[in-house]
């Protein structure tokens, strides 16, 4: 199981070849930057690692060359959310072989599932692994929604939820209604207001390029310096509203390029950022140097 020590959790970006192959050697030279930078975690194959666009093969592959650099370091999940519920298994249980210490996936989408339909493909999913199983709840992208009512809250599996929705009352409201179960923050924008609401952990685009940066809003808040905190909660949204106009994960794909660890640009249909996005993203780089 997951422990319950607040966490700053890298959601993994995928390095890739100028082809939109997964660049092997640039992945675990990334995971070793960032572990030795401040990660205390990762998230491998979500949205910022453009799971979605890679192919299942792909997906088990990063899952066992973050394994390889992880062990015996930080923790690492694996999300498997997929259009289908065999896909959702043959991921989940590849994740367990190669010890990840959990497994997360959003809702299947595309097909307008019915309640029950959505319950069983993780319970599917549950009974197919001996892992914690994560729900990640992007309503923006899935159009379904979680909250204390959603009966797949009730299994003892589901650990917690990866929350990435600006709804800090649904997130306040599942800590109260499953105090065992762990709650992650999933928007960057939000991590301090989150941890007044109940999160234990961040999972974060922007924590691949400035780890440093959300731990020490996590120390102001823990140590009851709420002004501080609100000051590093204000530069982060500075950098993240930065690189959200140029396109967050093509963003801080370069970020991570400009710092020195190659991560190449994202698959299409995302596109690439031509010159001038580049020099704004150093110049708000910049901006958050005493955190990189």
């Amino acid at each position: 199981m997951v422990d319950r020590t607040p966490a700053v959790v890298s959601a993994l970006i995928t390095p890739m070849r100028e082809d939109r192959s997964i660049d092997e050697n640039a992945l675990q030279n990334l995971v070793m930057y960032e572990i030795e930078h401040g990660s205390e975690g990762f998230y491998c194959c979500g949205s910022s690692g453009e799971g979605l666009l890679l192919s299942v093969e792909e997906r088990m592959l990063i899952a066992s060359l973050v394994s390889e650099v992880c062990k015996n370091k930080v923790p690492f999940y694996v999300h498997t959310g997929s259009l289908g519920t065999r896909e959702a298994i043959q991921l989940s249980v590849h994740a367990q072989k190669v010890g990840a210490k959990a497994v997360s996936l959003i809702p299947p989408i595309y097909y307008h599932y019915s309640q029950k339909e959505v319950e069983n493909y993780y319970l599917d999913v549950v009974n197919a692994v001996d892992l914690g199983v994560i729900v990640y709840n992007i309503p923006q992208f899935t159009g379904i929604s979680f909250s204390k009512e959603s009966s797949v809250m009730q299994s003892v599996k589901i650990i917690g939820v990866k929350h990435t929705s600006m709804n800090l009352y649904d997130l306040e409201r599942l800590g109260q209604a499953f105090p065992k179960k762990i709650l992650f923050n999933g928007f960057d924008e939000i991590f301090l207001y989150s941890l007044a609401a109940g999160a234990q952990s961040t999972i974060g685009t922007t924590v691949n390029v400035c780890p440093k940066l959300f731990a020490s809003i996590r120390e102001d808040f823990l140590g009851s310096n709420i002004s501080g905190a609100q000051q590093k909660q204000h530069m982060l949204n500075n950098f993240i509203e930065a690189v959200v106009k140029e396109g967050i994960f093509s963003a801080v794909k370069y970020c991570m390029t400009y710092l020195g660890v190659p991560s190449g640009p994202c698959r299409k249909p995302f596109k690439e950022l031509d010159d001038g996005a580049k020099l704004r993203i150093e110049g708000a780089l910049r901006r958050i140097e005493p955190y990189l």
